[in-house]
């Protein structure tokens, strides 16, 4: 990501959630999920708001507008055992939303639709 080799490089792993997969979640909704765990993973969706045309437009020409994805900042206190519980802990996020199913869409949606952001609450 933006790696210029073995200097200059960013401290950041990307990702997103297979979206073939079809699943009642999205990266974002990770991010959410992730905070019980006390980890901040940050979601994205990978589109912006044109000011002229008032249209949201996706910010690749190889991704739908509502495609999102998320990213972990690796620092240097980093730890392997603080690297073992990020997994751990997406792992049970992942099992937690998949567990739900459509009941995890329906329990988040009245809260994305009151707070009008075309599906995300934050």
């Amino acid at each position: 990501m933006l790696d210029a080799g073995d200097t200059k490089c960013l401290p950041v792993v990307a990702a997103m959630l297979n979206p073939e997969l079809g699943l009642p979640f999205d990266d974002i909704d990770l991010q959410h999920q992730m905070q019980q765990y006390h980890w901040y993973v940050s979601g994205y969706k990978m589109s912006y708001h044109d000011p002229n045309d008032e249209q949201t437009k996706p910010l690749f020409t190889d991704a739908p507008a509502q495609q999102t994805m998320f990213r972990v900042v690796v620092k240097a206190n980093n730890t392997r055992v603080m690297m073992d519980n990020l997994i751990t802990s997406l792992k049970a996020c992942l099992e937690e939303m998949a567990s739900l199913g459509p009941g995890f869409v329906s329990m988040h949606a009245p809260k994305k639709l009151a707070t009008g952001m075309k599906g995300h609450a934050c």
